[in-house]
């Protein structure tokens, strides 16, 4: 698992989230996607997590070309669409820890809210 994976799980256990599933079979737009649930507000409410692929990249390894990640509250079936979730953290280096931070903040408010 790529290092900024292992601080988004850590992230998101810590703040009430479990993983429930990876998956890696994926269209050419999403690296794998996770399926998370809450522990805490909403216990039991799920989130997709998708590892989004740029776009412009033409290699055969997408875990090399993942530039953002974003939330949503289903499945997406293309890129677009998983880009207009629930939140969207792009992977700028130098600023991942604010924008982690940030990231996990709106999934939690979010739950918070009780928003479907």
């Amino acid at each position: 698992m790529k290092h900024y994976k292992r601080l988004l799980l850590s992230k998101l256990v810590d703040n009430g989230w479990e993983l429930e599933e990876i998956n890696s079979d994926t269209d050419w737009w999403v690296e794998e996607f996770w399926v998370i649930k809450s522990t805490r507000n909403k216990r039991g409410y799920e989130l997709t997590i998708f590892f989004l692929v740029d776009p412009q990249f033409a290699g055969t390894d997408k875990s090399k070309a993942v530039w953002a990640v974003s939330a949503a509250t289903e499945m997406k079936y293309d890129r677009v669409s998983a880009e207009n979730g629930v939140a969207l953290m792009d992977l700028v280096r130098g600023k991942f820890d604010t924008r982690l931070s940030a990231f996990v903040d709106m999934l939690n408010i979010h739950t918070a809210q009780g928003r479907e």
